[in-house]
């Protein structure tokens, strides 16, 4: 998959034409919303304090964290070590608890969410300290944050490092990988029917990325264990080989989230989480949401740009661009009314706009 994925513009290049993951498959791979404050905080400690008092109420923390440094050595964080949090904070209230407890427990469990399947750390196995603070205070204001939006910036920046050849990149591969078995039949699993689906209620039920985490089977695969199979099989990719909309029979159990979606799935926006900012360029594969696929207008920032976005060329970190002008105008495309303003085409796909489109790719 990497070796299809241009940076440029967030897609990737399959004989098809271009396709990637949407801020729709998030909602629906995931059951994360779209929208929302863009997912940022204060990066810096001490975290001793704010640990005990949001998820260890104890003057001993013990063993709890890792050393984060720059390339020169000197310390520039701390991770809180994931198995430190199973181990101390990790055991399920019983019943009785207070509500104190039960929200120290629902920050641990979103602090293993963000470190092993949202955002997870290049150590895998432990969190950035700072996540704390998207979670510390009032658990009612956590929704409000676009997390679909900021995983699929760690997605985004993960795929472009891992194409131009950085030598340590990580990133919500879980996510890409149900991705590639919803779209693509290559490597796809068998999979047993996934059961409670719209359960309890669209609000707390399971999303359609659960399939794919049930128990699999490649068995009846004819690509598996063969990376060449597989990479002859994308270069050769058609129509017939692409399942266009993976989650319409599924659709009404989905998460709400999912259903309701957004017009921002269908505009170009900058994706943010903290430093990274990865252009969205949904209307180079509208035709992953059955819509007419129009020829996709020139890109809004240059390659010197994104460049400096990736924070990396040849080797040496570059001049960086101003990131206090870029975080505030892509905070602004993010408003309600921004949104609102956003002119959506709705025309259908089509065989007569199929050949222009590949005219033109």
């Amino acid at each position: 998959m990497v070796e299809f994925w241009r940076p440029e513009t967030h897609t990737f290049h399959f004989p098809v034409g271009e396709m990637t993951v949407t801020l729709q498959d998030v909602a629906f791979l995931y059951g994360l919303r779209s929208t929302g404050i863009p997912v940022r905080s204060n990066t810096r400690g001490p975290w001793e304090e704010k640990i005990r008092a949001n998820l260890y109420p104890h003057e001993d923390l013990g063993d709890w964290h890792r050393e984060r440094s720059s390339r020169e050595g000197d310390v520039v964080g701390n991770n809180i070590k994931l198995k430190w949090l199973r181990q101390n904070c990790g055991v399920a209230p019983q019943a009785g608890a207070t509500d104190e407890e039960l929200d120290r427990y629902t920050r641990v469990v979103a602090l293993e969410v963000f470190g092993t399947l949202m955002f997870p750390d290049i150590s895998q196995n432990s969190v950035p300290a700072y996540y704390l603070e998207l979670v510390s205070g009032n658990l009612n204001e956590v929704p409000d944050f676009n997390w679909g939006g900021a995983t699929l910036a760690c997605l985004y920046r993960a795929l472009d490092r891992a194409s131009m050849r950085f030598k340590v990149v990580t990133g919500p591969w879980m996510l890409l990988l149900f991705w590639a078995w919803s779209y693509l039949l290559v490597c796809r699993p068998e999979v047993a029917p996934i059961g409670g689906l719209g359960q309890p209620n669209l609000d707390s039920c399971v999303p359609f990325g659960r399939k794919w985490g049930e128990a699999r089977s490649f068995s009846l695969s004819q690509h598996r264990g063969a990376v060449e199979n597989a990479r002859d099989y994308l270069a050769v990719l058609n129509v017939e080989d692409v399942k266009w909309f993976p989650y319409v029979f599924d659709r009404a159990v989905m998460p709400r989230v999912a259903q309701e979606g957004s017009i921002a799935e269908h505009v170009r926006l900058p994706l943010i989480f903290y430093h990274i900012v990865a252009y969205y360029y949904p209307d180079r594969c509208r035709h992953q949401f059955g819509l007419y696929q129009i020829t996709p207008p020139p890109l809004p920032v240059s390659w010197d740009v994104t460049q400096n976005l990736l924070g990396f060329q040849h080797g040496t970190y570059r001049d960086r661009p101003d990131f206090a002008t870029i975080f505030a105008g892509a905070h602004a495309e993010w408003t309600d009314e921004a949104l609102a303003a956003r002119q959506l085409e709705t025309r259908s796909w089509s065989a007569t706009d199929s050949l222009r489109y590949f005219r033109w790719f």
